[in-house]
């Protein structure tokens, strides 16, 4: 669901028997279906349609997943609902994002996202993720995080971020190194250049 340029559907098209990416930018799933195509992969569908009205029936899916995209949402209840819907019973349902920083950082944190992509609106904690399973009564068969080191230069090129933004970030992360106001990053240097730390979040629910 929300698959972008279906990178994690491909990855794992050829341990399935087939691979279904729903996402709402049409340009974006037909990079995916290109680089598909050039690897060989014949299993997959790319469908145009939004996470919050996934259009398949009820319980048509063994594994709903979901790869960096709840930090896109303005809310999170919609999409998890119609996920679980087109999940079948005993399913499992893989939710991956980035957790938010803690309380106290949020808001910066999330201003920092949103400096570098528009796009983005607010990380979530594991917390209220959680929530989301236990509301839906799955039983969560997995939780973990991980700590991801991340070049600050090559997460902007990421983007493309206009180089005027990316060096008022690029300040922000500096201050922070040199004992000023905390981001939420964890900035630091490595050979001269800044880096800082993502914290990756990966949930597996199992649908009752």
């Amino acid at each position: 669901a929300a698959a972008g340029t279906c990178a994690c559907g491909r990855s794992i098209a050829p341990f399935a028997k087939s691979v279904v990416c729903l996402d709402a930018t049409p340009a974006m799933l037909a990079v995916g279906e290109g680089e598909a195509a050039k690897n060989g992969i014949t299993n997959m569908q790319f469908v145009n349609g939004f996470v919050e009205k996934i259009p398949f029936a009820d319980q048509y899916f063994d594994v709903v997943l979901t790869r960096l995209a709840f930090h896109h949402f303005s809310e999170i209840e919609v999409p998890f609902s119609e996920m679980n819907r087109v999940l079948k019973r005993d399913g499992q349902l893989v939710l991956i994002d980035m957790e938010a920083a803690e309380e106290e950082l949020r808001e910066v944190e999330d201003h920092i996202e949103t400096m570098r992509d528009p796009s983005h609106v607010k990380n979530r904690s594991k917390d209220e993720l959680l929530h989301l399973f236990e509301k839906h009564k799955y039983v969560v068969t997995k939780q973990e995080s991980t700590t991801i080191p991340v070049s600050l230069r090559a997460w902007l090129a990421l983007t493309k971020t206009p180089e005027s933004t990316g060096d008022e970030i690029l300040t922000l992360m500096k201050t922070e190194i040199h004992g000023g106001k905390r981001t939420g990053f964890r900035p630091y240097l490595k050979d001269n250049e800044v880096y800082f730390y993502q914290r990756w979040l990966l949930l597996i629910g199992q649908k009752l």
